[in-house]
């Protein structure tokens, strides 16, 4: 591992504020019933934790950050480490419900991280015993990690760290080989080494953007050209302004709603070449489109939301640390009522903005942002601080954003216990004050939201939004599969009657076989046009 940060990790101390800082957290809930009776004790549970640590190069090392921010931010070993400091013991009042359980998850959320120490934390919850679907005696643990730390895809690397899977035998082994001792990493703080150090940083990194910024701008043309056609159709570029867009108090709202992985597969089958993202943010857009028109603060214009991708190149090592993501914007339907129409909107969109990323080269635009020399970091996050990263001012981009983490099929377990939760908590700040965090593991989709209680007074409400947009989607599409299926079934017919009678031969010519009748299809309804890991071999991820 590099010990220094890149650009687009300290990208996300610069835009760090008192009231938002950026971090996020995994949470996972686990079922103690396989352990026959036994339960997990907390030093236990430290221990086990405490030997995983090397799954990550950076979970003992703090990050030091180079005066007026001249030079890159570097990694050095935390001297003060202690894993009694990182991982904390907190329990459910009586009678632990769910409600009691979003309002603790929410209050750590809230607590910026200590960064003159390692950038994270972890919290094992107890008293898990009144949660509807989770067994009485479960118990939960929170992960908090500071984004400049790692991205999603590097906080699943930990998440395979931390567990293990079920074999055929019956045994259990790690998912990834947690047994490799990560070197010491120190650096000297001395005021001539700290000037050479940012002289070479912003020369270097000057050097090393020139090579994707050229290829960006070169391709830039055609993204232009996409741009004035889309413009021409008339096409909205921008989102419209909504309560999601306001800056955010200190405190956090947190809230998840649990679906099966199978009924959104159905969703998704009804829209060809739809994929279950696709499916994800049309329900997800239905339910916004739910909660603002209940307060009659629905827009006519559909909202737009950013969406995170993983940029890092097929086959090269996976690494529970760092940031390597681009990310793409497009509209989510909210202007259409239709829950299918929503959900052809929504993949027109989707295959649109990722063709465009395509097109400029999105590693590229992920370089830009990794090799960008550290003097302009500061600028640039107090622009997008200011800016809520494109959520408000005069050019509004987006209404909020959606990260998807699909997961293994296959059970995991800590320690024995059985991983049957597994949802996220996203880092909202001004501008951006609304964050889906949709996860996929053993046939169940998590959808949590995260957002501030001046923007979301109510996110039990907003959840029943969301659970009301499944079941209307679900509703729908099976009521597409219905009236598509005879049709079907009539057109297998034909067809099966046909081979079995093959036509005469006649001496003269060949006889043309009878045309067949094409299946119906469901009506096309008229839509807007929208602008559009690793685990073990045998451990299949959901898709």
């Amino acid at each position: 591992m590099n010990d220094k940060l890149s650009g687009q990790d300290a990208m996300f101390l610069h835009v760090d504020q008192p009231h938002a800082a950026s971090h996020g957290m995994m949470l996972y809930i686990y079922d103690q019933s396989p352990l026959g009776g036994k339960t997990l004790g907390f030093r236990e549970i430290v221990r086990h934790i405490e030997s995983r640590l090397d799954a990550s190069p950076v979970l003992r090392r703090r990050i030091v950050q180079v005066p007026y921010g001249l030079g890159y931010p570097f990694w050095v070993d935390d001297e003060l480490f202690d894993i009694d400091f990182h991982v904390r013991h907190f329990a459910l009042p009586k009678p632990g419900d769910w409600r009691q359980f979003c309002i603790m998850v929410s209050r750590i959320h809230a607590r910026s991280i200590d960064l003159a120490r390692a950038p994270w934390e972890m919290y094992v919850i107890e008293g898990l015993d009144n949660i509807e679907g989770i067994p009485k005696g479960s118990f939960a643990v929170l992960s908090k990690i500071h984004h400049a730390a790692m991205d999603g895809m590097a906080a699943v690397e930990l998440t395979w760290a931390l567990h293990e899977v079920q074999r055929a035998a019956g045994g259990r082994q790690p998912v990834v080989d947690p047994a490799h001792p990560v070197p010491s990493q120190s650096a000297s703080l001395k005021v001539v080494d700290t000037l050479s150090r940012a002289f070479v940083d912003n020369l270097l990194g000057l050097s090393r953007m020139a090579a994707p910024l050229a290829q960006v701008l070169s391709r830039a043309t055609l993204a232009r050209m996409g741009t004035l056609l889309q413009l021409g159709k008339g096409t909205e570029l921008t989102a419209p302004q909504t309560r999601f867009n306001a800056d955010v108090v200190a405190n956090r709202v947190w809230d998840s709603v649990t679906f099966d992985l199978a009924e959104v597969k159905k969703i998704k089958s009804v829209v060809p070449g739809a994929t279950v993202n696709d499916a994800l943010i049309g329900i997800i857009g239905g339910a916004m489109r739910r909660y603002l028109a209940s307060k009659g603060e629905l827009p006519e214009r559909s909202m737009w939301t950013m969406a995170p991708v993983n940029t890092r190149e097929e086959g090269a090592k996976e690494t529970a640390a760092g940031n390597t993501i681009a990310m793409l914007r497009f509209p989510m339907g909210t202007d259409i009522e239709d829950p299918i129409a929503r959900l052809e909107a929504v993949h027109a969109a989707t295959v649109e903005s990722k063709e465009m990323q395509k097109a400029i080269g999105a590693k590229q635009l992920t370089d830009i942002q990794k090799f960008a020399p550290p003097a302009t970091l500061g600028l640039a996050g107090r622009l997008a601080a200011a800016t809520g990263s494109g959520g408000k001012g005069p050019l509004v981009l987006h209404n909020c954003l959606v990260t998807n983490v699909p997961g293994p099929n296959a059970p995991l377990y800590m320690l024995g216990a059985k991983l049957i939760h597994w949802g996220g908590v996203g880092p909202v700040t001004d501008g951006m004050s609304l964050i889906w965090n949709p996860t996929s593991y053993c046939g169940k989709v998590f959808i949590s939201l995260t957002s501030a209680p001046n923007v979301v007074p109510d996110p039990e409400f907003l959840a029943n939004c969301l659970r009301e947009s499944f079941e209307e989607t679900r509703a729908a599409a099976a009521a597409v599969a219905a009236t598509a299926l005879p049709a079907l079934k009539a057109a297998d017919g034909r067809k099966t009657a046909a081979k079995k009678t093959p036509a005469r031969k006649l001496p003269a010519k060949k006889v043309a076989a009878a045309p067949i009748k094409p299946a119906a299809r469901r009506p096309v309804v008229a839509v807007k046009k929208a602008t559009a890991r690793k685990v073990a071999a045998s451990v299949p991820v959901e898709q």
